[in-house]
């Protein structure tokens, strides 16, 4: 018979490889599951709810073949008769605005509303929703009416 060596304690490469295996399967069911669990900011959601609305407007002039405003306020945004509800920002939240031709954001003005034609084209504009010191910005495709991923 062959003397077998006494074993130190160490792993063998084998063990690890398959503990490793083991952990990475286990990540790859988790993380979607934990990905899931951390949903949207509250302005996250609020700019999904405007950029819906844009485009309910911008679909709503192309479909009636007239044009269709969008009302701009310090705390909301209100479309025409015939579109989606208002989107109005909670209490300590306010609404910024920056035309192309602008340098700075700033707050709307009285009787401020940005208009799309009867094609859907609008005036490049940028939005910025500012709650306390954090602040989300949104800049809009004067074609497509849709929100510009920087």
């Amino acid at each position: 018979m062959v003397p077998r060596p006494n074993r130190t304690g160490a792993y063998t490469l084998l063990e690890v490889l398959l503990a490793l295996g083991v952990v990475a399967v286990l990540l790859g069911i988790s993380v979607p599951y934990l990905a899931e669990s951390f949903g949207k900011s509250p302005v996250e959601e609020k700019a999904d709810v405007i950029a819906q609305a844009v485009q309910a407007v911008r679909l709503g002039a192309i479909a009636q073949g007239e044009s269709r405003r969008i009302a701009l306020f310090g705390n909301a945004l209100v479309p025409d008769a015939d579109s989606p509800p208002p989107v109005r920002l909670a209490k300590g939240w306010r609404l910024e605005v920056r035309r192309m031709t602008e340098s700075k954001f700033r707050k709307p003005e009285k009787n401020e509303s940005w208009g799309f034609n009867s094609a859907g084209i609008c005036e490049p504009l940028t939005l910025r929703i500012v709650v306390g010191k954090d602040s989300l910005e949104m800049a809009f495709d004067p074609l497509t009416g849709l929100v510009i991923d920087e």
